[in-house]
């Protein structure tokens, strides 16, 4: 490995590291997977056949030092052995480079460190400002930047003028003179530049004359002085912009300020118990919520009870004169279900070399434009005067004698014969030399023919991954577009509703259509299963035999607080045996007492177990079906109680 400097304030080593045996590469592997690192490292390999990286390590370097490390890994046996010692899908080799961030999220969620492909100087100098974004992104999550702290060796405290913001960068007018740039990398992370900066907006911060970089981090709010202004600013009842942050079954976690993340129970979001939170939301998406009540020093919100049309209060700004964090959510451009639908076509056929790309075939002997080679066997010299033929060119007649076996001339002197002898087997082995040298002409052919019939796959396969990550791109978007309208469809329609009940109108969830309580709950489970079970798996899941016991309706009605829509789901999802794939459900038998070793309750009258699925999780008195599973009969279902009921 190279010589290795460190960074006198930081300790990140400030110099290039080359890993250049297996032992090297195995302990490269063990330190990125160490718990606790302190700095990123930026990995990057040179491609097969290459002494050099189509990266320039060193530019990364100069952009970099001081918050991350820098190390470069040759594609062979030594990229091999750093692979064996690498979680799957999170190694490089072949020209790859990518950046391990000191949070080990990536080990589980390979994408979590972007893999980044270099195949020629353009490439390169596209990999390197993507791996210099990535590093600085990490370093700031590391800690190592992006926070109020000591002013770097070589820095200066210099005050300026933001003159604009260029994508991820800013252009600041000095007021001592010259200008500096502001990296977005090193400021908020998740917060474009542009949300954070305006032209005209007075800064302050560390100038490295080296870089041309004007470090603001010690103007950035905490996470403190974000929840103060965020309970200053907000008050119940205001609608106000938040971010996704994440989502799960039970929640979802919306950020008002990038430090200020509230946690949205289910409840709060939709009154449908059969909806999907990660159905409705994708992360980094801007929504409406609602200040609700909340404890003294926290912050709650609803979204449930939001028309997306209700003007929502601006986002809090980061900075003084600076704008809001979040923007209006804009409309995305419409992605054809035509194109983000479709199947993954399989990988394409390379196309064949032309014949310009193929040797053509060798001149034949004779042929115009070529000189005739001797015949083998023989050797020809031109007469001249005084000179002596030692061999003369065959006759007709001596042919003849020849094939009849007789001699067409007399036999030569003794010294002509030794002669003879010499200049055949000298012709002989030319004539094997020639042939050696025909057949390694012929491997050298097919050699290139095979090398170039490779670069045409291989650059036929670069524009199908170049088509695959474009079409999953578009995918991805459509999903996302489509969550948006799916909540906003929900949100309107429980707006309606409300409003429908302010009014007086009768809410259509109440019809009945039969009088008969029994057939007009049957007849919302076939309805539900109709809806529940694709078509083209209901030949396979049709609804089991069942009745409803004679204490059933009555416990429907008497026990509130689950939707008539979760038990019809939970019913069908018994009836068609379902329900014991879902671990959600708890589905279990009915124990005649709180022990793991009481017996199952069974009824004498006819041999039936009883059998208790959950409706409910995680709130107060979760309510429970109990049911029979009657011995070729089908089910009966029994009652509907709270958590604490253990009788069927």
């Amino acid at each position: 490995m190279g010589v290795r400097g460190t960074d006198q304030a930081l300790g990140v080593p400030a110099t290039l590291r080359r890993v250049g045996t297996e032992e090297d590469a195995r302990a490269l592997a063990a330190a990125l997977q160490r718990t606790g690192r302190a700095w990123p490292v930026v990995v990057i390999s040179t491609p097969a056949g290459r002494d050099a990286p189509w990266v320039d390590p060193r530019r990364v370097l100069d952009e970099v030092s001081g918050l991350a490390e820098v190390v470069v890994i040759p594609t062979g046996d030594v990229s091999w052995e750093f692979s064996r010692h690498m979680p799957d899908h999170t190694q490089v080799y072949g020209g790859a480079s990518r950046v391990y961030g000191v949070e080990l999220d990536w080990v589980r969620t390979p994408s979590r460190s972007q893999l980044h492909f270099a195949y020629s100087a353009t490439d390169g100098a596209r990999v390197h400002e993507r791996l210099v974004r990535d590093a600085l992104t990490s370093a700031v999550r590391a800690g190592l930047a992006g926070s109020a702290g000591p002013v770097p060796p070589g820095a200066r405290e210099a005050r300026g003028t933001v003159l604009g913001v260029l994508g991820s960068r800013a252009i600041v007018a000095l007021d001592d003179g010259g200008q500096a740039g502001i990296s977005e990398e090193l400021t908020v992370p998740g917060v474009p530049l542009d949300r954070l900066l305006a032209p005209g907006m007075s800064v302050t911060g560390a100038f490295d004359q080296a870089r041309k970089l004007l470090d603001v981090r010690a103007m950035l709010p905490d996470a403190a002085t974000q929840r103060r202004a965020v309970k200053r600013a907000y008050r119940v009842g205001h609608v106000v912009l938040g971010r996704v942050e994440s989502v799960d079954d039970a929640a979802v976690t919306i950020a008002l300020a990038p430090a200020v993340a509230v946690r949205v129970h289910r409840s709060e979001v939709t009154g449908n118990d059969l909806d999907l939170l990660g159905d409705l939301f994708s992360v980094g998406e801007v929504v409406l919520g609602r200040v609700a009540p909340a404890p003294l020093d926290g912050v709650a919100l609803r979204l449930d009870d939001v028309d997306e049309g209700e003007p929502p209060l601006p986002a809090l700004s980061l900075l003084d004169g600076g704008p809001p964090w979040l923007g209006l959510p804009r409309p995305a451009p419409v992605v054809p279900a035509a194109d983000t639908v479709a199947e993954l076509s399989p990988l394409p056929a390379a196309p064949r070399p032309g014949p310009a790309l193929l040797p053509g075939p060798s001149p034949r002997p004779g042929a115009p434009g070529t000189a005739a080679l001797p015949a083998r066997g023989s050797v020809t010299s031109a007469p001249g005067p005084g000179s002596v033929v030692g061999h003369r060119r065959p006759t007709p007649g001596d042919v003849a004698a020849m094939l009849a076996g007789e001699s067409a001339a007399p036999a030569p002197p003794a010294h002509q014969h030794a002669s003879g002898k010499a200049a055949r087997d000298l012709s002989l082995a030319l004539d094997a030399e020639r042939a050696r040298s025909g057949a390694f002409e012929r491997e050298v052919a097919h050699l290139r023919r095979a090398h170039r019939q490779g670069e045409v796959e291989l650059e036929g396969l670069r524009t199908h991954v170049a088509e695959l990550q474009d079409r999953l791109a578009r995918r991805e978007l459509h999903v996302e577009q489509q969550k948006t309208e799916l909540r906003k469809a929900r949100t309107e329609s429980a707006s309606l509703r409300r409003r429908l009940g302010e009014l007086g109108g009768v809410d259509d969830g109440d019809e009945r259509l039969f009088l008969d309580p029994e057939e007009q709950f049957r007849f919302e489970v076939g309805d539900a299963w109709a809806h529940v079970v694709r078509a083209a798996e209901k030949a396979a899941r049709p609804l089991a035999p069942y009745r409803l016991g004679p204490r059933f309706l009555g416990s429907v009605d008497d026990i509130e607080g689950v939707s008539r829509e979760r038990l019809l789901w939970t019913v069908v999802m018994v009836l068609t045996g379902l329900a014991h794939e879902m671990n959600g459900l708890q589905v279990h038998r009915l124990r005649t007492g709180a022990g793991g070793d009481d017996p199952t309750r069974v009824r004498e009258s006819d041999g039936a177990v009883c059998w208790r699925v959950s409706l409910q999780v995680n709130t107060p008195s979760a309510r429970r079906l109990h049911y029979w599973r009657v011995p070729g009969a089908g089910y009966e279902l029994s009652r509907v109680v709270l958590h604490d009921d253990v009788e069927p």
